[in-house]
């Protein structure tokens, strides 16, 4: 028998249910989904995974990462975006105009 997945009780059944409607896109949307099932109706996590159709791995790094550090760990940026940019965009346009300017 599977070991049951639970979430820690940071935010209550309407809180989570709450934040699952107001989610900005569709990959927290997920997450929040996640919790809400391990909230609810406490079940092993394979069958969790199969219910809101993410992987088991997913279903795992997310009860864990809720689990440590609450709703925070659920509102992330997402995954694109420029993230390893050494200037703004403004800057980036500013500092790159000469060299476009000149062909």
């Amino acid at each position: 028998m599977a070991r049951v997945t639970r979430v820690a009780a940071h935010l209550s059944e309407a809180q989570v249910k709450g934040k699952l409607k107001s989610a900005a896109n569709f990959r927290q949307q997920q997450k929040w989904l996640v919790v809400y099932n391990a909230l609810v109706d406490p079940r092993p996590a394979e069958v969790i995974a199969k219910h809101t159709g993410t992987s088991l791995r997913t279903v795992h790094q997310v009860v864990s990462d809720y689990n440590r550090f609450g709703s925070a760990a659920i509102e992330t940026p997402g995954k694109g975006g420029r993230r390893r940019s050494y200037l703004s965009w403004e800057a980036e346009i500013a500092f790159l105009a000469p060299l476009l300017n000149k062909q």
